[in-house]
């Protein structure tokens, strides 16, 4: 072998193994990206076992879901969470102060409103985010995770999974590396020729990710606490009227 076809080999060896590289490389990375998001994903359920845990006190205060199911029917919407249902090993939550009033009515009702608001802001934080400190960077703030950042993750991973399925097809990649082979390098195609173009890139093309079908918790968009505090106010004097002696117990466990 003269040296310019040495250096044809050689340089037809670096371009295959730049193009396997892009290959795989660009595989891997969306791998990478779709682990991330599962972890996410996770990550997210359990943010939403935080809102929950406020959800069943709020609950508790209202004496099951009957009771919470009449609150919000006293703000003009139908049952907000009906389909919540304490699961094992939820951590339980309360206040770190309870509010103070001369009567125990003037307190319950104080409670509810309080438990209201953290159940709109646990659903806000939870849906959209807030700035939390970054661990990473001390002194800097951080979007926390939250339901939208997730969704537009998937939203992200599946334009990935759709270009790299249209552009990097594995049939279009060993034809072209069969192509540009050798007679020194004999043999690139032919698995496509073995399974078929068709079935190759069928059999690894990336799936897209079904993020309703995840099952993930969408919390309620609840009105704001000062738009709805006279109303929760009377909502709750009226329900202790009516369940004096229930609430005065569950005060007293507080």
């Amino acid at each position: 072998m003269d040296r310019y076809q040495s250096l044809a080999v050689a340089l037809e060896s670096e371009v295959l193994s730049e193009m396997a590289g892009t290959f795989f490389g660009a595989r891997k990375a969306l791998e990478d990206f779709k682990d991330d998001f599962m972890f996410r994903v996770e990550e997210l359920r359990s943010a939403a076992a935080k809102v929950h845990s406020r959800v069943f006190f709020l609950r508790s205060l209202l004496l099951g879901a009957e009771g919470e199911a009449a609150l919000f029917a006293s703000l003009g919407l139908p049952p907000q969470f009906s389909g919540l249902r304490p699961g094992p090993g939820l951590a339980p939550w309360r206040p770190e102060r309870l509010p103070w009033a001369l009567s125990s009515s003037g307190r319950y009702v104080k409670l509810v409103v309080m438990a209201y608001a953290e159940v709109r802001h646990a659903c806000e934080v939870y849906m959209r985010g807030e700035y939390e400190d970054d661990p990473a960077h001390k002194g800097r703030k951080r979007m926390g995770l939250h339901y939208a950042m997730v969704e537009q993750m998937a939203a992200r991973l599946n334009q990935g999974v759709e270009k790299l399925n249209a552009d990097m097809p594995p049939s279009a990649t060993l034809l072209y590396a069969r192509g540009i082979s050798t007679v020194e390098a004999p043999g690139q195609g032919a698995i496509t020729n073995a399974l078929g173009a068709e079935s190759l890139d069928k059999g690894l093309q990336f799936e897209p990710v079904d993020f309703a079908a995840l099952d993930v918790w969408r919390a309620p968009t609840l009105p704001e606490p000062e738009e709805c505090a006279p109303r929760l106010r009377k909502f709750a004097a009226e329900y202790y009227s009516a369940h004096s002696d229930e609430l005065r117990r569950v005060l007293a466990a507080l």
